[in-house]
Formats: structure tokens, sequence, C-alpha cells
């Protein structure tokens, strides 16, 4: 569950009115200042949103340049230059993520920046100052930016999440050149040197990609790196929200057709003892696996999970859809259930590794399955893999055959005579602790003759009952 986070503005309303006051009249000066004192009141009692602070500096400059005052027009240059080469460098430094450098202009696509204000900052930095019309052109765009990306989709989030277009490269040509090479190389390995060089470029390719993917998650929920620091609280212990969901799409691309699971149903031939893929298929895939896994250290659970998810959804449910990798194709569902036992069995050296993941991947399947494990057929992919992910261990063993082979429940159906039944027994419980009270009490007969009664279920009589919410005591009275 994500905390609050600290915002200077009241309400929404607030918010609104500043935005008004800034994009109302393009001449109006006096609502520019207001503008400008009312987020210069803000920043005294709060730490602001970057998009905030580079507003603030833009506004100012521009009331300044409309004014016409005293200032030079060398000083308007370099003030309209350092906002927005600011604004540009607190956008795209916080999402510069990967483990491999990327460039500026690759992140600021992704968030819909014009790559000439990317241009216009590095002219600023390292060349030429630009002439003050194209400065005064880069704080509009500047401006239009900010309104378009910050001040609507904050005012309005719903509107953000209905229309967020951003968007990542397509991983699947990346994955099939990856593994076209690694073919070429496993069939003869003196070629080994001459593509390692290859080989590694699509690896920190694949790895741009997953933190490429971080920024369209920050971009969806709406976080440009705006929140500061604040937006750590709100991530999970030992989990980065963003990072998972970045694996997730990694790991959704893994698993279609075609990449870890053959494309043809013949070259899907696993070994029924050992449960784990062909040597030809991990052969080209464990060397992107072994990358990614050094890292990312949750990799292996959230490939788990993912694969696990897929073995869940293939079962035939009318309130879950099946896909196209699913359907009607038990030869991919076995394979994916043999990618999970080998992505356990590659951590058998580090032990409490090895046997967590093993009651993690048990957990996710009975938590997904519910109810619905004891109606799996017996060969089915779930099934065989709890079997094999289980044995040796003796409390996951025990755990698995008790819900594996638990009885199908039947359906009780009450008759007339069943509760002729139930007063039968009544009458001879009572009359029972009738006669034991009777027997053991000191008190003159005429006492212990009345009959006591049994606390719990008991007949009721009809004028008495009066309905209640289930759960709720209603003494009779």
């Amino acid at each position: 569950m994500r905390l609050p986070r600290r915002v200077p503005w009241s309400s929404p309303a607030e918010l609104e009115q500043l935005c008004a006051s800034i994009y109302g009249d393009e001449n109006d000066i006096d609502s520019k200042i207001f503008a400008i004192n009312r987020i210069s009141a803000w920043k005294v009692i709060t730490s602001l949103p970057h998009a905030l602070e580079s507003t603030l500096a833009i506004l100012v400059v521009i009331v300044h340049d409309k004014r016409q005052e005293s200032f030079s027009k060398l000083l308007l240059r370099q003030s309209y230059a350092n906002a927005i080469l600011r604004l540009v460098n607190g956008l795209v430094d916080p999402l510069q993520v990967g483990t491999y450098a990327r460039s500026i202009t690759s992140i600021a696509q992704q968030l819909g920046i014009p790559n000439w204000l990317v241009e216009l900052r590095h002219a600023s930095t390292h060349e030429d100052l630009p002439s003050l019309d194209l400065l005064r052109e880069a704080a509009r765009q500047s401006m239009a930016w900010l309104l378009h990306n910050y001040f609507l989709p904050t005012i309005n989030p719903l509107t953000n999440a209905l229309h967020s277009s951003s968007t990542v490269r397509p991983l699947s040509p990346m994955l099939k050149m990856y593994r076209n090479t690694m073919k070429v190389v496993t069939r003869d390995a003196s070629l080994v040197s001459q593509y390692k060089s290859k080989l590694v470029n699509l690896m920190r390719d694949i790895e741009r990609w997953i933190a490429e993917t971080k920024v369209v998650a920050n971009i969806s929920s709406a976080e440009f790196g705006w929140i500061g620091h604040s937006s750590v609280d709100s991530i999970p212990l030992d989990e980065d929200v963003k990072e998972v969901w970045a694996l997730e799409k990694f790991c959704d691309a893994l698993a279609e057709k075609g990449m870890l699971v053959p494309l043809s149903r013949k070259k899907r031939q696993y070994s029924t003892d050992t449960l784990t893929p062909s040597k030809t298929s991990i052969a080209l895939w464990d060397p992107l696996i072994e990358h990614v896994q050094a890292i990312h250290p949750d990799f292996s659970y959230v490939f788990c999970r993912r694969f696990c998810s897929i073995l869940i959804t293939s079962i035939s449910r009318d309130d879950v859809p099946q896909t196209t990798e699913t359907k009607n194709d038990p030869s991919y569902q076995d394979y994916i259930a043999c990618w999970v036992v080998w992505m356990i069995q590659i951590w058998r050296e580090d032990t409490p590794t090895h046997l967590d993941l093993k009651r993690y991947v048990v957990s996710v399947l009975m938590k997904g399955l519910g109810h619905e494990v004891a109606d799996l057929p017996s060969r089915s992919a779930i099934v065989t893999l709890l079997k094999k992910i289980s044995a040796g261990q003796r409390e996951l063993e025990m755990m698995t055959q008790l819900i594996i082979n638990r009885p199908k429940a039947s359906v009780m159906v009450w008759k007339p005579d069943d509760l002729e039944v139930m007063k039968e027994r009544h009458n001879i419980l009572q009359s029972y602790e009738s006669f034991q009270a009777t027997s053991n009490s000191t008190e003159p007969a005429a006492t212990t003759s009345q009959q006591i009664s049994i606390p719990g279920w008991h007949a009721m009589d009809e004028n008495a009952w009066r309905p209640c919410p289930i759960g709720v005591y209603k003494e009779n009275r």
C-alpha cells in the first residue's frame, strides 16, 4: 500500500487556480506575479516537485523579460538558458537508472521532451549561447510541456492514466537476434571469440531495455522524479516496485513461443525424471538469464512467479481468458514448468535460496489455484511441478500430498428424517446429563429431577426466533 505523499497545495482547486494564473493570458503580468508569489510561498513551507521548481525559474525570467527592466540581453540569455538546462537535467537525470548509461536523447524521447530542447541544453552548456529569440521560444515550449505533462495530469490524474501514450521499444527483435547468435556459437565453438562482442552488446541492449521499461513505469505512475525522495517511502521493503514491473515485462517476453519455449513442438523434448529443459535450450538462454540475475537479485523470484501465473491461467476457467500461448497446448505448459524447475536448481549450491525458492513456488501455486488444486488432472503440468519441487523435502511433500489428494467435498442434502434424528440425539444427551447430575448431587430429588440444558445447538420455538445477521449473538428474551 502506498503511503500518502505531502504536496504544497491545500486542495486540487488551489493548484487549478495556480495553473489558470500561469496559462490564462500570456500578456497578463499580474497573474504571472501572483503565480510566482504562490509558488515561492509553497517553497518556504515544503520542498517542491522539480516541475514546480522549473516553472518558478522560467516564470521569473519571463516576467523580467516582459517588463523590459534594465537587464542586458546577455543576462536574459543566461537566465533563460539556465532555467531550461535545469528543467531538462532535473527530468532526465533521475531516470538514468540502468546499469549501463543511456543517452539523454533516448530518455527525453520517452518523456516526450522535444529533441531540440535537448540540443539547446547541450549548446548552452558546451557551445555558444543560443540567441534570445530561440531561448524565448524554448521557454514557451517548456511551459507548454509542463502544462500537458505535469499540471493537467496532476489536476486530473484519471485522464492522464487513460490517455497515457508512453511506450517502450519492442523486446522481441533483440531476443530473436540473441537467440540466433547463440545458435551459431553453440553449433561451432570456434566462433565464440568472433561473436563475443556482439553478444555483449546484445546483453547491454537488453539491460537498457529493462531500464527504459522502468522509465515507463515511472511515467505510468506519474512519477517523473518530481516527488523527490519521498517516493522511496512508498516502496515495499526489499522490493523496488518499478524494477519488478520491468522484470515482469521481460519475463513475459521470454515466455512467448519461439523464445524459452521452442516454436516447434518436436523441439520441446525434456527429461521426465529431472523435468528440466533440453540441453540445447539451456545452452541458448543460460548466459542471458545469468547476466540479468547478476544485475537484478530478485529476478529468479519474479521469473518463477510470472511463469507460475502462466500455468495458473492455462487452466480452463470461465472467469480467466486463455491466451494463444496456453490454449490447447499441453507441451507449452510442460516446458514452462521445466524452466521453473531449472531456475530453482541453479541455486542448488546456495541451499537457503534453493529451499526458499521451492517454498515460494509452492505458495504461489497454492494461492493462485486455491481449492481448484484438487480438481487438476494427475498429469497436468502444475501437479507434476508440485511433485518435483516437493520431492526430498518432507514438509513440502506432506503439504503437497495433503492438498492434491484431498477428497472432493460432498454436498450435504437435508432430508425430512434428518431433523427427527437430531431431535432423538438431543433427547439422549439431555437424559444422560440429567442422570449424571442426579447421581452426583446431594440436593433433594425434587430439585435434581429438573432437566439441565446443555450449552450449544438446541431446538428453538418458532415464536422465539428472530432474524439477525450471521455472526451476531442475540440473547433470547
